[in-house]
């Protein structure tokens, strides 16, 4: 994404967990992320009309106001990434620790951006939606996602998304 993409504009966004790997089965991860997001919002103008955490990715229709979204969500997943790996290893409870660790290390390893580790993929694979029936599509695509990986019967089941009401992140509707 350009850093001087247009906030007028609405995107598309993923963030994907490096080499795919399923972090958001803990409720604890998952509420960290909210935690960020609301963040996001609060202080970095950080605009999301929908979103879902799906088990090692996350999608979002999202733009900033009187800012950069790619440099918005590098922050965040500059910060998150460093949080989350601490979670992770400080996290007794987590049967797949070392294998996780591990993962996250051999690929900082091999790529030049990262010292230690590396958490989320890089790039944010964002599209421009042009139109309202595109929005619409994306917007449906996320909240049926995990309607779709069979966890839930109905969109707005799916406590991590902003189909459902409940939904612990608010979203500008």
């Amino acid at each position: 994404m350009s850093r001087n993409a247009s906030t007028d504009e609405l995107y598309f966004v993923t963030l994907t967990v490096t080499n795919w790997i399923d972090v958001f089965t803990r409720r604890l991860y998952n509420d960290f992320i909210i935690e960020n997001l609301t963040w996001c919002q609060q202080n970095k103008n950080l605009n999301i009309y929908a979103y879902v955490i799906m088990t090692n990715h996350i999608h979002l229709v999202a733009n900033v106001t009187g800012g950069s979204l790619g440099d918005v969500l590098g922050h965040f997943k500059t910060y998150t990434s460093k949080e989350l790996f601490k979670m992770i290893t400080n996290n007794s409870q987590e049967s797949r620790r070392e294998w996780i660790l591990k993962a996250f290390e051999k690929a900082g390893k091999y790529n030049p951006l990262n010292t230690n580790h590396q958490f989320w993929q890089n790039g944010n694979y964002p599209v421009v939606l042009f139109t309202s029936d595109v929005i619409d599509q994306k917007i449906d695509y996320i909240h049926n996602n995990p309607v779709r990986a069979g966890f839930v019967g109905s969109a707005y089941e799916f406590w991590y998304s902003s189909a459902n009401p409940e939904s612990p992140l608010k979203v500008i509707y």
